[in-house]
């Protein structure tokens, strides 16, 4: 978890060089409309920063069905490769560096490519630029696009304002409270997680402590950037909206400092705990549909979502890996809306090189189902031994629900985050008081948003 956030914040911190202006190689900046698609084709450019099995092997497909479309997919890796030619694993710093300053700085030349991967990109300057166009029109003039297909909370809250200018293919659950039933049941404790602050968390950790000692860790595997990085996401829209910014201000400082008390009273801890039967609660994900299926089934552990700082239901986190815009310069946006309508299909979204949950709810419906009748033909053994059908079936409308409340996830310009824990860290390390790590948080936002 640790190494994830670190790399997490080495990612974000690259936004910044996106727009500095610094010079990239003239390979970098070759248009991608330039691209000669063969004869009696169109060309449709994807800019990624690495291509993965899913896409790649939805690019051969697609164009199978369409011999008229020409998929080009334009990397930005730095990694070198082997001598065999094939790309060394894993992302690397130089990766993302190449790909947020080469591929922004295309989209504000007029360049860029006909379809963008958005994640890792500051998505509302594309706005403000009107390089991005509004997916929504497209699905609404589209009569053979059914948009009740999909999970309507992941696409409404993939949305900037009313428009959605970039659209996902699939998600992963983060941000879920795994709680020690046992324990909980012990204090005859019962937490109703729909609207519960981390104040009332809190109360019920030092109830916790109170009856059973401090041998166990009341919250592990939560980094205190976590903590200011959950409350940015959730109130980003007030935080940097309407060309204002209040960072500068008593509620921010506040939260700071309920954070900061929090980890002083050893409420919280950034120390990992590798089993979450020696810990009150513990910060984790479901990541695949039936890996998390198999953890509804566990006995000693509830799933709730993370408190909020405010009382309102903050939902359960999740993650997208490939966000894909359209280019509102592009010459063949009906091209790129077919490709993207292509990873959406039934067929795709069904794909097993696809990670996390499909966007698709029938298909993934299908996959719990299968699951289930594995499960009870003893295919999938459970530990604890097999459930009863009608266990099974509660925790699979379990986990459903868990996904129809699936909300929050990255704010607009993630670059925005990365500057408010730099600065952040200095105040939990005592250095700087919440008021001076608040005014230049406020500063340097503003430098960067007005740059």
């Amino acid at each position: 978890m640790k190494k994830n956030w670190i790399y997490f914040l080495l990612c974000s911190l690259l936004l910044l060089t996106a727009c500095s202006g610094k010079e990239t190689g003239t390979d970098d900046l070759t248009a991608p409309q330039d691209i000669k698609a063969p004869a009696g084709q169109k060309t449709v450019a994807v800019a990624v920063m690495n291509a993965d099995p899913f896409l790649l092997t939805a690019v051969q497909k697609f164009e199978e069905l369409h011999k008229d479309i020409h998929i080009e997919i334009n990397e930005y890796k730095s990694t070198p490769q082997s001598g065999g030619g094939t790309a060394m694993p894993g992302m690397t710093q130089e990766d993302m560096e190449k790909f947020v300053q080469t591929v922004t700085t295309q989209a504000l030349s007029g360049n860029a490519s006909d379809l963008i991967a958005m994640d890792n990109l500051p998505q509302e300057k594309f706005i403000e630029k009107k390089i991005l166009i509004n997916l929504n029109d497209l699905i609404s003039k589209d009569a053979s696009f059914d948009k009740s297909q999909y999970y309507q909370n992941i696409l409404q809250t993939s949305q900037v304002g009313e428009g959605l200018y970039s659209i996902p293919f699939s998600f992963y659950l983060e941000k879920v409270i795994m709680a020690n039933t046992p324990l909980l049941n012990k204090a005859k404790i019962t937490i109703d997680d729909s609207a519960w602050t981390w104040n009332q968390f809190k109360d019920i950790a030092k109830k916790l402590q109170g009856q059973i000692g401090s041998s166990f860790p009341s919250f592990a595997n939560m980094p205190p950037s976590q903590m200011l990085y959950q409350y940015i996401d959730a109130h980003y829209s007030e935080l940097v909206g309407q060309g204002k910014t209040n960072f500068d201000t008593e509620p921010f400082r506040n939260v700071m400092r309920q954070i900061k008390s929090m980890y002083d009273e050893g409420i919280l801890s950034a120390e990992p705990v590798m089993d979450q039967k020696q810990t009150m609660f513990s910060l984790n994900g479901l990541v695949e549909p039936l890996s998390a299926l198999m953890d509804m089934l566990r006995s000693d552990t509830q799933f709730l979502q993370m408190p909020s700082f405010d009382g309102k239901p903050s939902g359960f986190g999740y993650r997208t890996t490939l966000l894909l815009g359209i280019n509102s310069k592009s010459k063949v946006q009906p091209e790129a809306w077919e490709f993207i309508k292509f990873l959406l299909s039934e067929e795709m979204q069904a794909s097993p090189q696809l990670g996390g949950y499909p966007l698709n709810k029938s298909v993934l419906d299908k996959t719990l189902e299968e699951g289930r009748q594995m499960i009870e033909q003893g295919k999938i053994p459970v530990p604890g031994g097999k459930p009863s059908a009608e266990t099974l079936k509660g925790n699979i409308l379990a986990l459903q629900e868990i996904l129809e409340r699936a909300r929050t996830k990255a704010p607009g310009d993630i670059k925005v985050s990365a500057i408010a824990i730099e600065e952040f860290d200095s105040y939990m390390s005592g250095q700087k008081s919440a008021e001076e790590v608040s005014k230049l948080i406020q500063n340097r936002v503003n430098t960067y948003l007005n740059e």
